[in-house]
């Protein structure tokens, strides 16, 4: 049904980008998504018969991304009672 995936690293990341994706809880996975990304992309240039690399970058890209947007959002949780208090 799918390729088989011969860079484990990559679908690894993958797996991470996706739940990074979960509100608030998906802090926790975006480290991963990085780190796992860069070690996709590393491998599929020493090896390049494992395929991987683009997947590897968007992890990394979506790490990334996401991270910022989950930052946001807790900065968001801890200030909005604050600044309800004001009214």
């Amino acid at each position: 049904m799918f390729d088989a995936d011969r860079n484990g690293a990559a679908a690894t990341a993958r797996a991470f980008a996706t739940y990074s994706l979960v509100p608030y809880l998906g802090i926790l996975f975006c480290p991963g998504a990085v780190l796992m990304g860069a070690s996709g992309v590393l491998r599929s240039y020493r090896r390049p018969e494992a395929d991987g690399r683009g997947t590897g970058y968007i992890s990394i890209a979506v790490g990334i991304i996401v991270l910022g947007v989950q930052l946001l959002l807790w900065w968001l949780l801890y200030k909005v009672p604050e600044w309800s208090k004001g009214f």
